[in-house]
């Protein structure tokens, strides 16, 4: 659509300052670099856990949190830029950990990886009903769920991954 062809009233809408559902900060010398591209584009990110060691709890969240935050831009105005904490899903992530993570108020969801999926992936979920006490929680106060949808199963063509995670897995949910 050209800017010259008129729109009708109230079918246009402009995202003057996006969010971004899958942001990689790293963690170290380079997140400065990566947040100073962010947050030309981005009012606010949802950081991604799959770092070493993995954020897997409430307290490596808030210190990679406030590492995020001495990594901003020193020109950038305060308050303009807010990065959306997540906590890495396990096997043995607690009840206790999810609601003590969301009662933060900076820990927006937590990010679910298959074991062995992806980059950083080994200390993933193994089996997702080990993580049924942990999503009942996560359900009753309104958390997030990040899902990285691909299963890890030897065999399994890379194409496929995904499509025999959602008959494995999502829609057994």
């Amino acid at each position: 659509m050209s800017s010259q062809t008129p729109v009708p009233e109230g079918t246009k809408i402009t995202i003057t300052l996006p969010d971004d559902f899958h942001h990689h900060f790293r963690d170290g010398p380079s997140t400065a670099n990566v947040l100073e591209h962010a947050t030309q584009q981005f009012g606010r990110a949802i950081a991604m856990p799959n770092l070493r060691p993995p954020v897997t709890t409430t307290e490596r969240a808030l210190a990679y949190r406030e590492r995020i935050l001495s990594s901003l831009p020193k020109d950038l105005p305060h308050g303009s830029f807010e990065p959306l904490m997540t906590l890495y899903l396990t096997d043995n992530t607690s009840p206790d950990e999810i609601r003590k993570a969301f009662a933060t108020g900076h820990i927006k969801a937590c990010k679910y990886y298959p074991a062995g999926a992806t980059t950083n992936s080994d200390a993933g979920v193994t089996d997702v009903k080990k993580t049924y006490p942990a999503l009942r929680v996560m359900d009753e106060i309104g958390m997030i769920l990040c899902i990285h949808s691909e299963v890890s199963t030897p065999g399994i063509d890379i194409f496929d991954r995904e499509p025999v995670f959602i008959e494995q897995i999502i829609k057994p949910l």
